[in-house]
């Protein structure tokens, strides 16, 4: 139901596209916005890499301080589940590109593609990789 995937998550692309939003731009450069320890306020410092290995994918979210979140990704509709499974984790869709992941006491913003939203369906947009 949430998302087939993240967008641009851990891409080593050059400079993002002149049309791509904020968001995706930051994405395409590695970079999601992120509350860490219970701050309320966002910045995009956080480094977004995504591993591969036995056909399985794993988000890996790293904090400026060393810190770091790992979650794998999910292809039956429900998004993310942290792979160390320590804290509970919720996922709320803030819009049709964009989620909010919530682990602990550090909260997340970042670029998806939505099952069934125009986005995702849209022949110029990448289909879910798995």
């Amino acid at each position: 139901m949430f998302f087939a995937g993240l967008s641009g998550c851990g891409s080593d692309a050059g400079s993002p596209a002149p049309d791509e939003d904020e968001p995706t731009q930051a994405a395409s450069n590695g970079k999601v916005a992120c509350a860490l320890a219970g701050s309320d306020s966002f910045e995009r410092v956080c480094s977004t890499e995504q591993i591969s290995a036995n056909g399985d994918v794993m988000l890996v979210i790293r904090h400026p301080d060393g810190g770091f979140r790992r979650f794998n990704i999910l292809t039956d509709g429900r998004g993310l589940a942290p792979a160390d499974g320590f804290d509970e984790t919720h996922i709320s869709l803030l819009d049709n590109d964009m989620i909010a992941v919530e682990s602990g006491d550090d909260r997340y913003r970042l670029p998806a593609l939505i099952k069934g939203s125009d986005a995702a369906d849209s022949p110029d947009k990448p289909k879910d990789a798995s």
